[in-house]
């Protein structure tokens, strides 16, 4: 039932007849990709935490032995000189085996899915203008508590608006506007879920220049309100958030592809628990290897820091992996016609739902990605 809730708005939104089979059909719907990914991972999780939205373990570590399923994919349904239309979509199945526990093991199971509609349409000579919509699921049945840190259940709605100009003295300028709309379910053994609940509005604006190798410099704002969050002010009563952001990345593509980049967020609230600032130096490799081989690494390096050191800021899940350091090295090869083989490793330092407290993670995974379409 859950999967069916999950994957039902893609089907719906195919057209009839789009998943019949590659290439052309009706005209204009195209399929541009379709990956199927399977995979088993082992991963170990260290720190002395408890989960604000989960039961209380004393475990200080934990591990977990991990299957996943995955399926993504992209879809053009209209395609001119003027105007496109993508679908895209994304879903996945994990199932954990977790062992560290004192009072029981778990056996968490996550499944998520998202679909996405892109739209561009050229406005006359000076650029053109994109719209996107997306609405996205997560379910998690036997969340476990700390160490092993598993984000809580909740659906999403999002839209932007995006302006891209066209190069004015070999420059080209940028501009959104997005807003979302996040929904935690809560449960009887869960309820503080609700505090979680936000509406977020932003805005980014951003300048590309370079041929061979681009700069991009940008600078964001973004709006977050929590409906359910209280400040203890009766004359400002409801948690409000504003964060600012100003960053700029070098990217190269060659034979190989790299990227550079440093971004820094100040974030300012009515609630002075949340206020941060934070730093991210970014960085991707993507590199071809003898032997069919393609190495690919990626590393995010965060440091923040608190304006009020308090041991109850509750953070929003998603805000601590915005900023977690994250650390990927991944080896690809070809196997067979359309199918792919890589091994994974990884590393993550993120804050848990309590702020300026810190887990580690680090994983170990066998992945086969199959494109049928190839």
């Amino acid at each position: 039932m859950i999967l069916r809730r999950l994957l039902l708005p893609f089907f719906l939104t195919l057209p009839a007849g789009v998943v019949a089979t590659p290439g052309h059909l009706h005209g204009q719907v195209t399929w541009q990709d379709l990956v199927f990914t399977g995979g088993m991972s082992a991963e170990w999780y260290d720190g002395n935490l408890t989960a604000v939205t989960a039961p209380p373990d004393p475990a200080t570590e934990a591990s977990a032995a991990v299957g996943e399923f995955g399926l993504r994919g992209r879809v053009t349904l209209v395609q001119d000189e003027k105007r496109s239309l993508d679908l895209r979509f994304d879903s996945g199945l994990r199932q954990f085996a977790a062992g560290g526990f004192v009072f029981r093991d778990y056996a968490p199971r996550e499944l998520v899915g998202r679909v996405d509609l892109e739209y561009w349409e050229t406005a006359g000579s000076w650029g053109e203008v994109g719209l996107f919509g997306g609405v996205s699921g997560r379910n998690v049945d036997d969340r476990p508590p700390m160490p092993l840190y598993v984000q809580p259940g909740h659906h999403t709605i999002d839209g932007r608006v995006q302006l891209r100009l066209r190069p004015i003295n070999e420059v080209s300028y940028d501009a959104q506007l997005f807003g979302e709309l996040a929904d935690y379910g809560t449960t009887a053994v869960t309820p503080q879920l609700a505090l979680l609940d936000r509406m977020v509005l932003g805005s980014e604006v951003g300048a590309t220049w370079g041929s061979d190798w681009t700069i991009r410099g940008h600078a964001g704002f973004r709006y977050s309100e929590y409906k359910n969050q209280g400040t203890f002010d009766p004359e400002d009563p409801l948690r409000r958030d504003k964060t600012f952001n100003l960053g700029a990345t070098w990217s190269l593509q060659s034979n190989f592809l790299a990227e550079v980049g440093l971004e820094g967020f100040v974030n300012r609230s009515n609630s002075r628990r949340p206020e941060y600032n934070a730093l991210t130096l970014r960085t991707v490799l993507s590199v071809p290897l003898p032997e069919e081989f393609i190495l690919n690494f990626s590393a995010d390096l965060t440091t923040k820091s608190y304006l009020t050191e308090t041991k109850d800021v509750l953070l929003v899940p998603g805000e601590e992996a915005d900023n977690a350091s994250v650390v990927y090295l991944e080896a690809i090869r070809p196997l067979f016609l359309n199918l792919d083989g890589a091994v994974r490793f990884g590393w993550t330092r993120a804050e848990a739902e309590a702020g300026n407290e810190y887990y580690e993670r680090f994983g170990a995974s066998l992945l086969f990605r199959y494109r049928p379409f190839n």
